[in-house]
């Protein structure tokens, strides 16, 4: 039971890591899309699904029951909390990565966009139920 509704978090968290990871110098550049910056909203797209596997492991398995009403507090802090960590890796750890505290900002961004998804959409459509 565990694994049915925490995996696809850990394999998402998993997949950030190793993507970030990746040196600088092997990721392909889109000079086409350069105007948009589009890092920025990969940046948002990425960790708000983050969020939205956190939460959703956390809610639909009845995580942390005993503090029910901080278990959305706590899936956006832990999804802050690991843009920051990636951030901090990318600056001090990873090779030819650099850490930037605008990708930071996007991270957060993207985890309250999360969450906003969620209760929005997914939250209400399962309480439709």
């Amino acid at each position: 039971m565990f694994l049915k509704y925490h995996l696809p978090t850990f394999l998402w968290a998993l997949f950030i890591m190793v993507i970030c990871a990746i040196p600088g110098e092997r990721i392909p550049k889109l000079t086409f899309l350069e105007w948009l910056k589009p890092d920025k909203i990969v940046h948002i797209l990425v960790f708000a699904l983050l969020t939205i596997l956190i939460l959703r492991s956390f809610i639909d398995a009845e995580a942390l029951n005993s503090a029910q009403k901080y278990r959305v507090t706590f899936a956006i802090c832990l999804s802050i909390a690991y843009g920051a960590l990636v951030e901090f890796l990318q600056y001090s750890v990873f090779i030819n990565r650099s850490g930037d505290i605008r990708d930071a900002l996007a991270n957060t961004i993207g985890a309250l966009v999360g969450w906003w998804i969620y209760k929005r959409y997914l939250l209400a459509k399962k309480l439709q139920r």
